[in-house]
């Protein structure tokens, strides 16, 4: 088969590969897409000193079964698959937090299970049986399917910071996380959301597809500071949201926030980075700060139903399509802030 295959940081090569073998209990998927997702592009430039090379990656993928060997799994199957597989034993997955499995294995990561990036993939037993495996509904299109896995953390995020009617919400960040942050709290009934945006080739781009709300300001711009106070009697939004890797919005975000506010760290930015943050201000306005990080197969369920139903038009995020072989390209316009999602299609 034909695959992307990272040979090493900022070296991908499209070659063909040995087929994978449907597993005794599995099944053997043909990939119909594949999102491009930041934790690819990060893989991609070398990503953390354990990677494996060389390796297929790609974590957010739809396809149909072509062989099975699992009862519970047809062919002609059409799944959703993310690449969260936690153990399921260990402390924090019996305590129901398995996003945060002390044992987590990821697909299409680099560290040693074969992802998206390529015509086919085997799926184990073990991978049906404790992953985040949805069966696509007839009609539910495989490029919008694929958005559920971005989703998934974006609503764990929301469920986690309780999220409510009141809330003014100040999202830092127009990429397809921080869009679906604006649009994951309008569903769950917030009363205003505001997409905080510097590039303003995304903002227009955006806001051709249809998406509201976007604001094209830097996080610590005092214009921004002044448009939020006056939103709120001076008070400051309710929750901000930081969906970018840039510890410069994390120092911004516990400005803009009000006292007993909620901040969300969503994006994880490099190592050596670490942003100067006012604990003083975290102390004295009693400020809640919430990390947020991946999704229990639950989460994955409710975020896949989201799209399915047609209360997320997953259509929309989606601005660009590449081929298999031009995936590299993917890359450059994802960094290049050129996208809101992009999808490759094998």
């Amino acid at each position: 088969m034909n695959a992307a295959v990272l040979m090493g940081p900022s070296e991908i090569v499209y070659k063909q590969v040995p087929d994978p073998v449907c597993p005794d209990d599995g099944v053997l998927l043909k990939i119909e897409a594949c999102g491009i997702c930041g934790s690819d592009l990060r893989t991609y430039e070398g990503g953390s000193s354990n990677k494996i090379y060389p390796s297929i990656i790609g974590h957010e993928f739809a396809g149909v079964i072509v062989e099975s060997n699992n009862s519970d799994y047809a062919k002609g199957m059409a799944l959703t698959v993310a690449p969260m597989i936690p153990c399921g034993e260990c402390w924090c997955c019996v305590s129901g937090m398995q996003n945060l499995c002390e044992n987590m294995r990821e697909i299409g990561l680099a560290t040693g299970i074969p992802g998206g990036f390529a015509e086919y993939i085997a799926l184990s037993g073990d991978i049906l049986k404790k992953g985040c495996i949805n069966v696509v509904d007839e009609g539910v299109d495989h490029t919008h399917s694929v958005i559920s896995e971005t989703a998934s953390s974006v609503l764990s995020a929301h469920e986690n910071a309780n999220l409510v009617m009141e809330d003014l919400v100040v999202v830092i960040g127009a990429g397809t996380i921080g869009l679906l942050h604006s649009e994951i709290a309008k569903i769950r009934g917030c009363k205003e959301t505001m997409v905080i945006e510097m590039n303003e080739e995304k903002v227009k781009l955006a806001e051709e597809r249809g998406f509201e709300g976007l604001y094209n300001f830097n996080s610590g711009s005092e214009e921004l500071k002044k448009l939020i106070m006056d939103k709120t009697k001076g008070r400051g939004a309710d929750v901000v949201i930081t969906a970018c890797p840039a510890g410069q919005a994390q120092t911004d975000a516990i400005q803009l926030v009000r006292k007993r506010g909620k901040v969300i760290f969503f994006g994880g930015i490099a190592k050596g980075q670490t942003p100067p943050i006012d604990t003083n201000r975290i102390h004295y306005n009693e400020i809640n700060i919430y990390g947020a990080s991946a999704y229990t197969p639950m989460t994955n369920r409710k975020a896949y139903e989201l799209i399915s139903s047609g209360r997320i038009k997953a259509g929309k995020y989606i601005t660009h399509e590449y081929a298999l072989k031009d995936i590299e390209k993917g890359f450059k316009d994802m960094k290049a802030g050129k996208m809101i999602k992009g999808i490759v299609i094998p």
